[in-house]
């Protein structure tokens, strides 16, 4: 907390004004990068009609996402960790207590809804199969699309070997990924 109300210009009683701790800071810029990830999202599918059309829009905002907001996305990630969970799960002591982490459950879920939302109305519309379980499969595509657009320096090498370009590789995987989750034509 020295370190960072130095770098604000604030004195360390200052900063604690707006921070009961260091996770409470935490939180709160991991909650920035959040709500910039939920509003790309929600500008990614407010146009796209059918359920398919707002998947393929969320890949693509989330891979722009990640190319802007590399720093927030990396938060992103360490929210993933143990440690992180901790937080969470001992969010009951008076000396740890972070004010802001149900808004960070809050904007998870909103994240979440949003893909949900695009698979049940893919499913409705008939552009999704209707076998889909849409909690499964936003839990798939989380995972599927965060590997496609994270290239470890390996694939990235490979893709160079085979003179692919990464966006010639992201829309080849993004096809896949979409006709695995299409309804069939008839």
């Amino acid at each position: 907390m020295d370190d960072i109300a130095a770098d604000l210009e604030l004195s360390k009683t200052t900063l604690y004004l707006y921070f009961k701790n260091k996770a409470s800071l935490y939180f709160a810029v991991v909650i920035k990068g959040e709500v910039i990830l939920l509003d790309t999202f929600k500008d990614a599918v407010k146009n796209e009609k059918t359920g398919l059309g707002k998947i393929k829009s969320i890949i693509l905002a989330y891979y722009h996402y990640i190319q802007v907001y590399s720093d927030y996305y990396q938060l992103n990630l360490s929210t993933r960790s143990p440690r992180f969970m901790k937080l969470l799960e001992s969010n009951e002591d008076n000396e740890t207590k972070i004010e802001n982490a149900e808004e960070y459950i809050e904007l998870k879920k909103d994240l979440l809804g949003i893909l949900t939302e695009a698979i049940s109305l893919g499913i409705k519309d008939g552009t999704l199969r209707k076998d889909l379980d849409p909690i499964q499969t936003v839990m798939f595509l989380g995972s599927t699309i965060e590997d496609m657009v994270l290239l470890s320096p390996v694939n990235q090498l490979l893709l160079e070997t085979y003179e692919i370009t990464t966006k010639g590789y992201l829309q080849h995987s993004i096809d896949m990924l979409l006709q695995g989750i299409a309804r069939k034509k008839e």
